[in-house]
């Protein structure tokens, strides 16, 4: 009995090094990219993690598996910190700047992640279909969201409003407001909040315009 025991002792230690070694090296890979330093080899995890070279391959089938689990890992700290949903019954100026702060946090953190995507995803399956789920995912937000004033807009010019949203509330505008613009976070914010108010307030004023001159014309 008391070789069982010492047995499955050894058995359980074995099992929680093992852990303690997996989340090691995602947390090395997650490490890098926060860094900018998309594709690290195998060497520099195993480094960075302090194990060896072959517990890196051992604890993962082969690197695109590693990705892969990382930005698994990734998608649960971005839903854990930032995916609070803005009620659409607020009123819109409101709304807009609850869900522009939201959003640009959100962003903001994602930045170094979707900046290595952009470099992996040609050769990764897995990480083009996890950046295409958490775009859908962040279009529906806007949807959702946005629902009163799209609805609002003839059917006709709904789908041109809801693009237009999606593309002042996405990561690749963004990146060009923060990037190429270098603008502060604050600063990048409020452009970002400018925005989403413009497009939603030329739009009501088009479709203002196209029922004004239909009126004019039949009478």
């Amino acid at each position: 009995m008391k070789r069982k025991r010492s047995t499955e002792s050894k058995l359980d230690g074995r099992k929680a090094r093992s852990q303690r070694s997996r989340e090691a090296v995602v947390q090395a890979v997650l490490a890098f990219v926060r860094e900018g330093i998309p594709r690290p080899s195998a060497t520099e995890i195993a480094h960075r993690a302090k194990v060896s070279r072959r517990v890196v391959f051992n604890q993962f089938k082969d690197m695109e598996r590693l990705r892969a689990i990382c930005l698994a890992r990734f998608a649960q700290e971005e839903n854990a910190k930032f995916w609070r949903p803005v009620s659409p019954a607020l009123a819109l100026p409101e709304r807009v700047e609850a869900f522009v702060r939201v959003r640009s946090a959100r962003l903001e953190f994602v930045t170094p992640f979707r900046r290595s995507s952009i470099l992996l995803a040609p050769r990764s399956p897995r990480i083009t279909e996890a950046v295409r789920t958490a775009a859908a995912r962040a279009h529906a937000e806007v949807k959702a969201v946005f629902d009163p004033e799209i609805r609002q807009l003839a059917p006709a010019r709904r789908g041109r409003l809801t693009t237009l949203l999606i593309a002042a509330c996405s990561w690749p505008l963004w990146d060009l407001l923060r990037q190429d613009l270098n603008l502060s976070q604050r600063r990048a914010r409020e452009a970002m909040t400018a925005m989403v108010a413009a497009v939603i307030e030329r739009e009501f004023k088009v479709q203002g315009d196209i029922a004004y001159r239909r009126g004019r014309h039949e009478a």
